[in-house]
């Protein structure tokens, strides 16, 4: 393992969702995370923190990480656009071993780019958008906490201690249930995952997303 894990921000995301993932690869298995984004300058979580990223997505050099992660994020629009993101991540096609962890809205750009054409996988979306928007395979969701397939780990925002303790188990470490509190270990049910939006949400929806509905 190379011991060092990477993680790309982009305007509006969650420090909150992958906290409980960094500290867990730094402090139980002493892999620190390198933070990446599509430019150079200072980054606003949807907290309203800002985070300058220690290197840019031209600098990323895929052998020396062992995982990259992408966090949830409160409004997609803007960095669904970013073609340098969405093509850096469609370049990682090309390594189908690398683990990839992307939770609540994260996922989405993993769709964008085309990496879960052929995944299992979850999201943090209502039903009805991954029924409109064309690029997520919506016959691959699976409506739980957490999916793993192959390569690529997914959660809900929700899950975000049992994200951590999946993408350690997939890049290799061994990780116990007991490493984070929370979900990890419950039972759930499927219906208990399946949001749904009213017609004047749909509506709403549809409005604002108008440009990727095609």
């Amino acid at each position: 393992m190379n011991k060092k894990i990477a993680l790309l921000i982009y305007p509006q995301f969650s420090m909150q969702e992958i906290g409980n993932t960094i500290a867990l690869f730094k402090w139980r298995f002493d892999s620190p995370t390198v933070v990446f984004a599509s430019g150079d300058g200072p980054v606003c979580s949807e907290e309203g923190i800002m985070v300058k990223p220690e290197k840019t997505l031209a600098d990323f050099n895929i052998e020396e990480y062992d995982c990259l992660v992408l966090p949830g994020c409160s409004d997609v629009r803007d960095s669904l656009k970013d073609n340098a993101l969405i093509s850096f991540l469609r370049n990682l096609k090309k390594y189908p071993d690398f683990v990839i962890g992307a939770i609540c809205g994260g996922p989405l750009f993993l769709s964008m780019a085309g990496l879960l054409d052929d995944k299992k996988f979850t999201n943090q979306l209502y039903v009805e958008m991954n029924e409109r928007l064309p690029f997520i395979r919506e016959k691959n969701i699976v409506y739980a906490p957490v999916v793993t397939d192959g390569n690529v780990v997914t959660a809900v925002a929700e899950a975000y201690a049992e994200f951590a303790v999946a993408l350690a188990r997939s890049v290799g470490y061994d990780c116990p249930d007991s490493a984070y509190k929370g979900l990890c270990g419950s039972e759930f049910d499927e219906n208990s995952y399946k949001f749904h939006l009213d017609e004047q949400g749909i509506k709403t929806f549809e409005e604002v997303f108008a440009e990727f509905l095609f």
